[in-house]
């Protein structure tokens, strides 16, 4: 958990607004879980989008705001 939390930290010093998390299976409970305790939401499921080990996967999108995230317009058009 420690290096997600320094990870969002950094992103966020360097201005970056939005960070995604693409898991690559549903069953992935722990990841998915650790993800929410860092303020990821989940966002969307790709439905059996891989096939591996003989069974078809699931990809889990998760999204967490930095900084302002969308409430504050980009660097560039700031005044």
């Amino acid at each position: 958990m420690a290096l997600l939390t320094r990870l969002v930290e950094d992103a966020a010093a360097r201005d970056f607004r939005q960070m995604i998390a693409v898991i690559g299976d549903s069953a992935s409970v722990p990841s998915i879980a650790l993800h929410a305790r860092v303020g990821f939401a989940h966002v969307g499921t790709l439905r059996s989008v891989g096939f591996k080990h003989g069974r078809w996967l699931d990809t889990v999108l998760m999204q967490r705001p930095l900084g302002g995230g969308d409430q504050t317009p980009p660097c560039s058009t700031r005044q």
